[in-house]
């Protein structure tokens, strides 16, 4: 759970890695548990450190397309607030730490935002242990397919990335 906790404030690690941890050591029930309340606890004091950085740069940026969304954010809260967390936490490819920091820039209370972020990680927490308790007890084969699926498709990435790099270079 500490770890889970741990994972929440920095918002960038993968919790996967740490709820796979849980459900092999744990169980289902029992590692969906520790992994959830370690996330949902972290994820609240993830805001408030978020929160108390962002009053703080805020002031200092100089950026006018920056600001224009800072200032944006500050100004959502109450339902739509809610409701934009829920969906953000729900949807398995927004990073957590952009969720809180964002949410942290805005006027939502605490409160709002530690129901909303909850609420929304009980079924994404719920697929990502499934999918963890599946490739578990999958079969080696289909483990290392799965890997090197990954693995191209990260390299693919990778590959990708250079080529656009070096298409936005002028040449001489």
């Amino acid at each position: 759970m500490l770890v889970s906790f741990i994972v929440s404030i920095f918002g960038f690690l993968p919790s996967a890695f740490v709820t796979a941890a849980n459900v092999l050591y744990f169980g289902y029930w029992e590692g969906f548990l520790l992994s959830f309340l370690g996330e949902a606890f972290g994820v609240l004091i993830a805001f408030y450190l978020y929160r108390f950085g962002v009053r703080r740069l805020t002031p200092k940026i100089d950026s006018v397309r920056v600001r224009k969304w800072t200032d944006r954010l500050a100004e959502t809260n109450g339902r739509d607030a809610f409701w934009l967390i829920v969906l953000l936490r729900v949807l398995p490819f927004i990073p957590s730490g952009l969720v809180t920091l964002l949410s942290a820039a805005s006027r939502v209370s605490p409160l709002v935002f530690f129901i909303a972020s909850t609420l929304g990680k009980i079924p994404a927490l719920f697929i990502e242990v499934a999918s963890v308790s599946w490739f578990i007890e999958s079969d080696a084969v289909i483990q290392w397919i799965v890997v090197g699926v990954v693995i191209v498709l990260y390299a693919a990435h990778l590959v990708y990335k250079q080529y656009q790099s070096k298409q936005k270079t002028p040449s001489s």
